[in-house]
């Protein structure tokens, strides 16, 4: 039986989640078409986040005061409509409450870690990866991976551009080009792919990193609340059930399953 839908993961290597996330994905990618892993900056969805909050609501206030002078009147959402769809929480009052995952062991300590890793405010790892992926695609998906065991089992730090060469030469990189990569983490091409990464991110209504993304074989796109849900048939098949026919997904996902 062909394997479920693609799946995008928009994670961000500093989150427990996204690490937990990451973890489960890669240990049964057997179930995926193919996984693919975009890298976020958590705090930049926020913003992102945010701004889009408050254009949300001019829009609202501008469609009330000029409704009545437009020869067409155009629908206007309303802010408790807006909070219906998730968009009105804030950032900085939302906190991080680590998901449970049974296929995946949470990391030790993971509220110190994380408290530590935040308190830097580095985007490093993140334009690391970033880097990594345009330059040495092949070392992309092991360059995750050493990373989050980096932060999360090792707990050694990842914030400044000297752990990252570090890192680059744990993974092979000859020192040269690891200096060099390290030397253009901040470049504006850097910069504008993990910006656009966490704009997508923010147009699927993702308020936070790790978002799940499944992309059907007609090219529908479906958001996944948690990983956990991607694990669990019945939620699995009524979402799929909405693209598809729902006999047949039963039939791959029970296949999948064995």
């Amino acid at each position: 039986m062909a394997p479920l839908p693609r799946v995008k993961c928009y994670f961000d290597v500093v989150c427990p989640n996204s690490w937990i996330t990451i973890q489960a994905l890669t240990s049964h990618n057997s179930l995926f078409e193919h996984i693919d892993f975009e890298p976020v900056c958590d705090f930049k969805i926020g913003i992102l986040h945010n701004a889009q909050i408050w254009n949300q609501r001019r829009q609202v206030h501008n469609s009330r005061l000029w409704k009545s002078k437009k020869e067409v009147p155009e629908r206007s959402e309303s802010a408790e409509s807006l909070s219906d769809m998730g968009i009105l929480q804030k950032i900085d009052e939302r906190g991080k409450q680590l998901i449970e995952c049974e296929r995946v062991d949470a990391p030790v300590d993971w509220k110190k870690t994380y408290k530590s890793a935040i308190s830097r405010g580095s985007v490093v790892p993140q334009l690391f990866l970033t880097s990594i992926r345009e330059r040495y695609p092949d070392l992309y998906e092991p360059a995750i991976h050493h990373l989050g065991n980096r932060l999360w089992n090792k707990r050694l730090p990842v914030h400044y551009g000297c752990h990252m060469s570090t890192v680059s030469r744990e993974l092979g990189i000859p020192f040269k080009n690891a200096e060099d990569i390290v030397a253009r983490l901040s470049s504006p091409e850097n910069r504008s792919i993990l910006h656009n990464n966490c704009k997508t991110a923010v147009d699927f209504k993702l308020t936070e990193a790790p978002g799940l993304i499944l992309t059907t074989d007609d090219g529908e796109t479906i958001k996944v609340d948690t990983i956990n849900d991607i694990f669990d048939d019945n939620i699995m098949i009524s979402k799929l059930s909405s693209t598809s026919s729902g006999c047949v997904i039963e039939q791959k996902m029970s296949a999948n399953r064995l």
